[in-house]
């Protein structure tokens, strides 16, 4: 037995959700690698908060609408109740309760400053990113957008990993595009459908793309959203699967002629890491964090429709091009470790507690 003085002992707080996207992937993975990579001297608890009056499971509860409205020590003091007092938190999203003592805090991006359709940050979000101990973002573009937005000034710059579903995942079959719809060849588009998604420039583009390969579809992975329905209502050979678990959607990507990222702002963007590593073409917008995790691996291209769909069409029909990508693309993905991603985690943890 190991002396409980002797430990580190790290709570993690997430908010609860049955609807988890990159986000939570992001939050299992790196969890699952601290797991792996740590010593004895370090202990984890996982707190998932969900509303007071929400039926989401969640180990904590808390009325939300109090907490949009609180100011910082108000926000520590729920904080503290909510979490305790370990030797550390680590706060997974902004819109959570400051803790009451040290705490490092990971912010991906901030699209609620930059969109309408991305909800609100809470009252203390900015006051209690000043004040963590360490600021974790995926990217630089992300760190400079904390700095520009909310005033943080520094922070520690850790990647995501690739997650291991979409290494070790085959292609999908024929009887299994059957089962979803699916004819070959076809595009994948694997993300949700707020503003920055940028899911009209994907429809324009298809509108041209459509007329000029009219044996090529259209397949759209991602919850049931009215946005997305608007927009492809009535476009040919346009597959809008619903939500599919990981390993589904790496199965599909590996048979796609190109996995199209046309977002505006991400501050990674794990859907073209995730092509990269199925050995997919990437097509992706020059926005954002997708420049500086592509890098020359995918082809980036403007974020409106003749651009997207200039971009598609160089791949498809450029046999040299789409093969340099495929292959480029599994190099670069190589790089994205979450082992590696967990072992900064923990220097960074060391150095809040220091």
């Amino acid at each position: 037995m190991f002396d409980n003085e002797c430990m580190n002992r790290v709570t993690w707080v997430a908010i609860a959700t049955t609807n988890p996207m990159g986000q939570q992937r992001y939050e299992h993975e790196i969890q699952a690698a601290l797991r792996r990579v740590a010593g004895p001297e370090w202990s984890f608890e996982l707190v998932t908060v969900a509303s007071a009056r929400s039926n989401i499971p969640g180990t904590r509860r808390m009325p939300m609408r109090l907490n949009a409205a609180a100011q910082l020590p108000v926000s520590r003091a729920a904080g503290r109740v909510l979490y305790g007092n370990p030797d550390l938190v680590h706060r997974f999203d902004l819109r959570l309760p400051a803790a009451w003592g040290r705490e490092v805090v990971t912010v991906h991006d901030l699209p609620p400053l930059r969109f309408p359709d991305e909800g609100t940050l809470t009252r203390s979000a900015a006051a209690g990113a000043r004040r963590a101990a360490r600021v974790i973002v995926p990217s630089r573009f992300a760190g400079e957008e904390l700095e520009e937005l909310i005033g943080v000034a520094h922070v520690d710059v850790i990647p995501y990993g690739v997650i291991a579903d979409y290494v070790d995942t085959v292609e999908v079959t024929d009887d299994q595009l059957r089962d979803l719809g699916i004819r070959p060849p076809f595009l994948l588009h694997a993300a949700g459908a707020s503003l920055r998604k940028n899911l009209s420039g994907l429809a324009d583009a298809w509108h041209l793309l459509s007329v000029r390969h009219t044996k090529l579809s259209l397949v759209l992975c991602g919850p049931p959203d009215v946005r997305r329905d608007r927009l492809f209502d009535g476009a040919p050979r346009v597959v809008r699967t619903g939500r599919l678990e990981s390993p589904a959607v790496a199965a599909l990507m590996r048979r796609a002629s190109a996995v199209v990222v046309p977002s505006t702002y991400e501050g990674f963007g794990l859907p073209a890491l995730e092509g990269m590593v199925c050995g997919a073409p990437v097509v992706a917008a020059r926005r954002g964090a997708l420049p500086e995790v592509c890098g020359d691996a995918a082809l980036l291209v403007e974020p409106d429709g003749k651009a997207i769909a200039d971009g598609i069409e160089y791949v498809l029909t450029d046999h040299t091009l789409a093969d340099g990508l495929r292959e480029r693309g599994r190099r670069r993905a190589a790089d994205f470790d979450w082992d590696d991603a967990a072992r900064e985690h923990l220097r960074v943890y060391r150095l809040a507690l220091s």
